[in-house]
């Protein structure tokens, strides 16, 4: 038998992946072709889960018959090594012949690889053209290393597509369609997990947020975020990314306000002077730079919806709306004169719960002769009841 290992992080597995792996199969007869993502590669640092990216890497195998996605690396404990998978393998398996594929430039490094000439006496390998890829140069180190070390080394009549993870990364993290990307089913899994949103994983995210903010805050937080996920489909928003954006609404409320303030009059140029003096509104600002700089947020939706969170403006997205009217009725809040009507205004149309809480803060602030801000009263003249 015949099977061939399509090896990486698979972060995340996407189209040119699977072409790979099927071209690959095609061309050298192979019986079957294993996705096999990498525990812990000594060479790359992942944020994301390595079950999810095994996860995903069976979701895109499903679609194919000779794909297959293996755990063997995943399962690992520790930094994973091609050669103790091969020697492995090779244990297991003595039936098999086994072909390693990998990108064509990676033939320049190939031979650096851990322990190389015991892995060139396990596997032959396959080389498959990227864009960019010097050809003659990777003809030339394939004979070399097939001479050098007696072994097969094949380049494939075929070309990968000019796709990469980090560009699919990028794409969900700002937002985009990766449709055309990913499988569907992944892109799917993707958004159900909210993976690739930002630099951090929830738990991560949490745990900076308890280390940096109020026991009461912290609670509040998780108030707002709880909210904001289960209003999300009522609004034609992502649950995923409004609970993200309902995490990090108050991520700077705890910086010492000379902090905030040279932070925001540093980087943002539509500041006003009310914003910049008055500590209760100006974390707003301050948190989207945070979510952007520090946690790596890309989603405009959801910076626009952090920066607005506490006043809000006469152009409010349903994103920008479910994070203003979360924050307000989470359920954390004690009990005040209109907050039920907010509530259940929120069940039903979130701008008009949004108007409804916007006539509560004025009405609020001039019961103690404090101004309206400008922006509010932008919004509620741009949203009536």
């Amino acid at each position: 038998m015949k099977i061939g290992i399509l090896g990486g992080t698979f972060d995340p597995i996407h189209n040119g992946h699977i072409e790979i792996a099927l071209a690959a199969m095609a061309a050298l007869g192979l019986d079957r072709v294993a996705l096999m993502p990498s525990g812990d590669p000594p060479h790359k640092s992942r944020a994301t889960d390595k079950w999810d990216r095994l996860r995903m890497a069976q979701i895109a195998a499903q679609a194919h018959p000779g794909l297959y996605a293996s755990d063997r690396e995943i399962r690992r404990t520790g930094t994973t090594y091609t050669v103790d998978t091969l020697s492995n393998l090779a244990v297991e398996r003595p039936d098999v012949e086994w072909t390693y594929i990998l990108g064509a430039d990676a033939l320049n490094k190939l031979d650096s690889w851990r322990e190389f000439p015991r892995i060139a006496r396990l596997c032959a390998f396959a080389g498959v053209s990227r864009p960019g890829c010097d050809e003659d140069l990777a003809r030339m180190r394939a004979r070399a290393i097939s001479t050098c070390y007696h072994t097969r080394v094949d380049l494939l009549p075929v070309s990968g597509p000019a796709l990469s993870s980090t560009a699919v990364r990028r794409r969900v993290a700002e937002g985009l369609d990766i449709d055309d990307c990913v499988p569907p089913e992944v892109a799917a899994y993707i958004r159900e997990k909210g993976l690739y949103l930002c630099a951090y994983s929830e738990e991560q995210i949490l745990e900076r947020l308890r280390n940096m903010l109020t026991d009461h805050r912290y609670e509040h937080t998780l108030g707002v975020a709880k909210t904001a996920e289960r209003l999300a489909p009522k609004c034609g928003v992502d649950a995923r990314r409004a609970r993200l954006a309902g995490l990090l609404h108050d991520c700077a409320k705890s910086m010492p306000l000379e902090e905030m303030r040279d932070l925001v009059s540093r980087n943002m140029p539509d500041l006003d002077e009310v914003e910049l003096n008055t500590r209760a509104i100006l974390h707003a600002p301050a948190g989207m730079l945070m979510a952007r700089d520090l946690y790596g947020v890309r989603d405009p939706n959801i910076l626009s919806a952090i920066r607005k969170h506490t006043v809000g403006d006469g152009h409010m997205s349903p994103m920008d709306a479910l994070i203003y009217v979360s924050d307000f009725i989470e359920p954390g809040r004690e009990p005040f004169p209109g907050l039920e009507k907010a509530r259940r205004l929120a069940e039903m149309d979130i701008y008009q719960a949004m108007h409804c809480c916007a006539e509560l803060t004025a009405k609020h602030l001039k019961s103690r002769g404090q101004a309206i801000h400008p922006r509010t009263l932008e919004l509620l003249k741009a949203y009536p009841a």
